[in-house]
């Protein structure tokens, strides 16, 4: 007996596209891939096709790019929302997170999520205190949401902590994706800049701004086997942030002590500027946090 195209999808676990619903799948398709649906559905349809490798190749094209804008672009009630509050369930925390203050949030929610960079944050935090509505600096942002144990969603921590302290935040990424990943989590509080950090800092300390009540370099990635390239980037975001900087900024760099290195890390240069100059040391582990001294 002859298999029907019900059959025969039901065996293979392809649905099949007749009459005129064809013509609606092809202009969707069409509209995905600037005009080549024909030939995204008989990809589709082979028996041997990769749909995880198609689903990329959509979502790279310049069409989808352009919808993506578009639909990120228009300016409606609304549509801002998500640039003006912050997004908890975005960084993978429970709503009722959201009704805490920042020190119950810590202690319940962020400390057991930080892993390695717990106490680090702890002290960070501590020594903010005696900073009235303080202007925190970053490099490097929050970059892939809900990578606490990875990357300590810092962007979002110090977001939280200035909302509640009358404070701002400005974080620096050369990555567009990763300034679009902070944009999503923070609160309006938080303002973030597409550039390159040194220049970026330079910039910020010639326009007069600052100084900084904290400082946190964490935008270059550190390569175990080749260290120094990290280190270096960090001691020119240093060299470029000297006008951000008085008596009382805290500074902090992240993956300072990583094994099987041990202490260094990105801070490597940085850690033997500071101890020349009798910064204040205020913790050192995986992250390394500094006082400038009077």
């Amino acid at each position: 007996m002859a298999e029907t195209r019900t059959s025969i999808a039901k065996k293979t676990g392809r649905s099949t596209v007749t009459g005129a619903s064809s013509a609606h799948v092809l202009a969707f398709l069409d509209r995905l891939t600037d005009g080549a649906g024909k030939a995204l559905l008989t990809q589709i349809n082979n028996q041997n096709a990769d749909m995880e490798a198609i689903a990329r190749e959509i979502a790279s094209g310049t069409p989808v790019e352009e919808l993506a804008k578009l639909a990120r672009t228009g300016t409606v009630p609304d549509g801002i929302a998500w640039v003006t509050q912050a997004n908890y369930d975005y960084v993978g925390l429970p709503p009722e997170a959201a009704d805490c203050d920042f020190k119950s949030g810590f202690d319940t929610y962020l400390r057991e999520r930080l892993g390695k960079r717990a106490d680090g944050f702890a002290t960070i935090f501590e020594a903010l205190d005696q900073h009235e509505t303080p202007f925190i600096i970053e490099t490097g942002c929050l970059r892939v949401p809900r990578n606490w144990d990875g990357d300590g969603q810092s962007t979002f921590q110090f977001d939280w902590y200035a909302r509640e302290k009358q404070g701002r935040v400005l974080t620096i990424d050369v990555n567009p994706q990763s300034i679009d990943s902070a944009r999503r989590a923070c609160s309006s509080v938080t303002s973030t800049i597409l550039n390159d950090s040194v220049a970026t800092l330079d910039a910020l300390g010639a326009s007069g701004m600052g100084p900084a009540a904290l400082i946190y370099l964490d935008s270059f990635d550190l390569d175990l086997d080749n260290p120094m390239p990290s280190a270096i980037h960090h001691a020119m975001e240093l060299m470029a942030a000297r006008r951000l900087l008085a008596p009382g900024t805290i500074l902090c760099i992240d993956d300072f002590d990583v094994a099987p290195l041990g202490p260094g890390g990105k801070g490597l240069i940085v850690d033997q500027f500071l101890n020349t100059i009798r910064a204040e040391v205020l913790y050192s582990g995986y992250q390394k946090v500094w006082r400038i001294s009077a």
